[in-house]
């Protein structure tokens, strides 16, 4: 059997060193590449077309989850996996939105154990959570709508989570690869469906209830 071939995306560098050396010990598994942001993830993947992208959620710059979109169109065959200290409903909810395969906290008592078993059950076409988040899921909830991906759409979920953290609409436009007319679109229709028609606000909005890190 071939190894599984393996992306990092982690911009902490003791932990994507902790990574490339304990997988190395891995039979069966190898290290394709390890980035620190998002967007090295996505060339990455050109790059090498992995098996699996090891994604950590709060990187500098492009926004995991989009990244985990464009990966997944630019290759089908590569799987996501999710790897953070965060682990709240709305990040569980996003990785579930754009099919993460697995989704391993940093806060397990061996992580590096969750992730070898999410990397080898993710290549034998399985999902694997680790227990913290395992413990917030049911199964109903895998494919079902949440009350704020009933509210907003994909895109707008991006739009907005640049928006909150001051990104212009032309660069948000860039990093989302759509039009700047597109992105006042989405945000005319974000604020409409929120009620709320003033970005410091939105902001405010945003930190509130989708971004528990946001004033970090």
């Amino acid at each position: 059997m071939p190894d599984i071939r393996v992306v990092i995306a982690d911009d902490h560098h003791m932990i994507r060193t902790f990574l490339i050396e304990s997988l190395a010990l891995e039979r069966g598994i190898m290290v394709a590449a390890a980035v620190t942001n998002a967007a090295d993830a996505i060339d990455a993947t050109v790059e090498h077309s992995p098996d699996i992208v090891l994604l950590d959620i709060n990187m500098p710059g492009l926004d995991c989850f989009h990244a985990a979109d464009e990966i997944r169109r630019i290759n089908p065959k590569t799987k996501i996996i999710i790897l953070s200290g965060a682990y709240d409903d709305r990040y569980i909810e996003s990785a579930l939105r754009v099919d993460a395969r697995a989704y391993i906290t940093k806060a397990e008592l061996d992580p590096m154990l969750h992730v070898v078993n999410a990397i080898k059950a993710v290549s034998s076409g399985k999902r694997y959570f680790s227990p913290t988040v395992q413990d917030r899921l049911s199964d109903d909830r895998f494919g079902s709508p949440t009350p704020l991906s009933e509210k907003l759409s994909e895109r707008e979920v991006a739009t907005l989570t640049y928006l909150a953290k001051g990104y212009s609409k032309k660069e948000i436009a860039n990093y989302l690869h759509i039009s700047v007319k597109t992105i006042e679109k989405h945000t005319q229709s974000i604020m409409d469906k929120l009620d709320i028609h003033d970005r410091v606000k939105l902001a405010l909005w945003y930190a509130k209830n989708m971004d528990e890190t946001f004033d970090n």
